[in-house]
């Protein structure tokens, strides 16, 4: 190799052992590969070099881990799901199964969640229950993201992308000295758009004469798109050290997001979907998914309530309304870290959150001209925490020890407009406006003892009081103010709590056989908090549930090999999942329609997971992981209980039994430069959406190329990359959803391409 070329790839680090990356997913410090959890570790290099830009993008980076944008009807939110336990539902009413964090900050929604990987230092993403280490219980895992701190470095970088359907991004960011040794600040700043790749086409327009109005004014029968993208936000981060041992770092963050709603096909209808479309055959608004298009118009036509509700307040003729075809998010969060050193080896952690998370959406559930379920949805978040911890050590290097406590409040409001079967002998018309109170309060603590040279023991414990509260509120949405002519009125002023206190644990042994090879096995605790039924027909079913819990078995290693050329880390685990929560459809004393979270099952998850990074020679590298997931229902309550569909060889949701991924990258270092290519290949097997197994809420398993062709100029200040996402142009969907008859689904985009240039100042 020439000498120009040798350097070229030295300076691109790629000859260099596998990176040494440092966590703090056990209070403090630690080396990844001497912290005796299944966790996954990507620094900004590695985000960059995958391409990813958003939080979903992170789903085939670690074994076990599923990142979904949710439905349309769902909104604007996330399903994160780790070794088959997440959130489907985006309600207030329920908690995420995956804990996110940013800074070590909580973030208590699933709405906006689907988070800009802006300025980031690393990621890490922790597989199993976290009942005794994360700041809130998160019974499945937790995703926690850490931004750039600013260090006084000076460094700074724009950045430029443009690509497919009219991509435009920029991002940049500067490290500034304010008082050198003291005081220093970072800002950074993103802005994001990109047409959307559903078409929204007017079936009035193309089916002149077929019995559907025109929907209004279009260009070629075209309403509008699904799917696009626009965002926009920045993050201003302070750190000061105003004294030897006192660190204090303040971030704050707001992002403005007015994309368009989830992509949305209509791919099936069944002989129940018959009823909701006023004598037209809903068979005609089915479309090939390939052709990418809808038939959504998110208008509810002028309609007459049904002669039921004559005479009622609020009731008769009612005019076409209209809802918002795109998202609307604002968020905004401010964290506060102090970091103080105290003589006999103590030191203190304090971290204080604020978050402000408002989301407005509209829905047009069936994606067709009919209004079988047109919303208007407004959700709202206030939440703080507060976490303390104190930290030290005894008996010399004998012991490490932590124990702190946790807070955290959040106000959530629910409210818009509900327009279902307009018309139709079972109209239901309502406009929510519900307050939801989240409380948890918890003291934990931990001890790691090193009885020998390579051998740690970690014992911890964690005690959890857990609430929330409901109020209901039904209301008419053309009469505002007044409860809803329909059932649901009678909900207005109905209320519902939830109360539960848990005590989780950790016993984890880990053993250092040389100083390439660790081994660990680990039996931890944790809990979902429970809830109360968000959508209750009648007074009757608003009622709680309590928390899910889990206990899990875990085996696993860590080796760094041939010099550090080799990183192999495995897991194997055995998760025995309680009080596992089914909808309960019986009929209740009012209604002959329920759909309540229930309390009644038990199951047990089984699997294992592996991951790989290579350096093998001089510029090459190779990443890859791979897990398998089996579920079995153990047991489920019936007495009292409708749980329909669901039988003992039902497969848990969103679980892919296999995944696989792994990435090779090459640099090659020439006189103008290093060029590296990468190429990426990702497999998902197939998986549920529901837990009675309905065929139509299947999704197929699919396998994906990307790749990416980097330069980067002598001196490293230029960098321009070329990539594309879905080499291979493959279709395949990423969620499925089936509710009154109709199969929607939600098709992954097309091929894409990019073009990015960045400068470092």
């Amino acid at each position: 190799m020439a000498p120009a070329t040798q350097a070229a790839v030295a300076a691109s680090g790629a000859n260099a052992p596998v990176d040494e990356i440092v966590v703090t997913a056990q209070f403090r410090s630690q080396n990844l590969q001497n912290t005796p959890l299944a966790i996954t570790a990507l620094n900004a290099a590695s985000l960059e070099a995958r391409g990813a830009t958003q939080a979903a993008d992170l789903t085939n980076t670690a074994p076990n881990l599923l990142f979904k944008q949710a439905g349309a009807s769902y909104g604007p939110a996330a399903q994160v799901f780790i070794r088959g336990i997440g959130q489907q539902d985006s309600s207030f009413a329920s908690e995420p199964g995956v804990g996110t964090y940013i800074d070590d900050v909580y973030y208590g929604t699933l709405y906006g969640a689907n988070f800009d990987l802006l300025d980031l230092d690393r990621i890490e993403i922790l597989r199993g229950p976290q009942g005794t280490l994360a700041g809130k219980n998160s019974i499945g895992g937790s995703l926690k993201l850490y931004t750039h701190k600013p260090d006084g470095r000076g460094d700074a970088f724009v950045e430029g992308t443009y690509g497919t359907r009219n991509l435009a991004s920029f991002r940049g960011g500067a490290d500034i000295v304010m008082v050198p040794d003291r005081l220093f600040a970072r800002i950074s700043g993103v802005f994001n758009r990109q047409d959307g790749y559903v078409r929204r086409m007017d079936y009035g327009c193309l089916h002149p004469g077929g019995g559907v109005a025109v929907a209004g004014t279009s260009q070629n029968c075209t309403l509008g798109r699904e799917g696009g993208k626009n965002y926009g936000g920045g993050r201003v981060a302070l750190r000061w050290l105003p004294t030897a041992g006192l660190e204090i770092n303040l971030n704050s963050t707001l992002i403005r997001d007015t994309s368009e709603p989830a992509p949305t096909v209509l791919t099936g209808v069944t002989s129940a979907a018959n009823a909701y479309f006023g004598g037209l055959n809903p068979n005609i608004f089915v479309t090939n998914p390939r052709d990418y298009i809808n038939y959504a118009t998110y208008t509810a036509p002028a309609f007459t309530d049904p002669a039921t509700y004559a005479g009622k307040v609020g009731a008769g003729n009612h005019p076409t309304t209209t809802v918002p075809d795109h998202n609307d998010i604002l968020n905004s969060a401010t964290a506060a870290t102090i970091d103080l050193s105290l003589p006999h080896g103590l030191s203190i952690k304090s971290i204080t959150g604020y978050t402000y998370t408002r989301a407005a959406y509209g829905v047009d559930m069936d994606s067709t001209p009919v209004a079988v379920q047109n919303a208007l949805y407004a959700a709202k978040s206030r939440q703080f925490s507060q976490e303390l911890r104190l930290s030290g050590d005894a008996f010399g290097d004998l012991v490490d020890w932590t124990v702190g406590g946790y807070y955290y409040r959040a106000h959530n409001n629910f409210s818009g407009s509900n327009i279902l079967y307009a018309g139709l002998p079972f109209e239901n018309l309502n406009s929510p406006d519900d307050d939801i109170i989240s409380r948890n309060k918890s003291g934990f603590g931990q001890i790691i003892v090193h009885p020998l040279d390579r051998l740690n023991v970690t014992g911890g414990i964690r005690y959890t009081d857990d609430a929330k509260s409901y109020v209901y509120r039904r209301f008419n949405p053309f009469l505002p103010g007044v409860p809803t002519f329909t059932p649901a009125g009678a909900l207005t002023g109905v209320h519902s709590d939830y109360h539960a206190t848990r005590v989780d644990y950790r016993v984890n042994v880990d053993y250092r056989w040389s100083d390439s090879l660790m081994t660990y096995a680990q039996i931890s605790t944790g809990f979902r908090g429970g809830g109360t039924n968000a959508r209750p027909f009648v007074p009757e079913q608003a009622v709680s549930f309590n928390p899910e819990t889990l206990t899990a078995y875990e085996i696993g290693l860590k080796s760094d090999l041939f010099d550090r050329k080799l990183r192999l880390n495995a897991a194997g685990f055995i998760n025995d999942y309680n009080n596992m929560i089914f909808t309960n459809v019986a009929p209740t004393p009012t209604s002959i329609n329920n759909a309540t979270p229930t309390n009644v099952g038990k199951g047990q998850f089984k699997g294992a997971e592996i991951e790989i990074t290579a350096r093998p020679f001089d510029g090459l590298l190779i990443d890859a992981s791979g897990s398998y997931l089996d579920f079995k229902l153990k047991s489920f309550t019936s007495a009292g209980v409708v749980i329909a569909g669901v039988t003992l060889d039902s497969k848990a949701p969103f679980s892919p039994k296999w995944k696989a991924a792994v990435g090779v990258q090459y640099a090659v270092g020439t006189a103008i430069g290093t060029l590296t290519p990468r190429i990426d290949y990702a497999y998902q097997s197939s998986f549920f959406t529901n837990i009675d197994n309905n065929p139509l809420g299947a999704v197929p398993g699919y396998g994906l190329f990307n790749a990416k062709l980097t330069w980067d100029s002598p001196d490293r200040a230029w960098r321009l990359s070329a990539t594309v996402k879905n080499m291979f142009n493959r279709f395949y969907y990423v969620n499925k959803f089936f509710n009154v008859g109709l199969q929607t689904t939600q098709p992954a985009p097309p091929r894409e391409w990019m073009l990015t240039l960045r400068r470092k100042l």
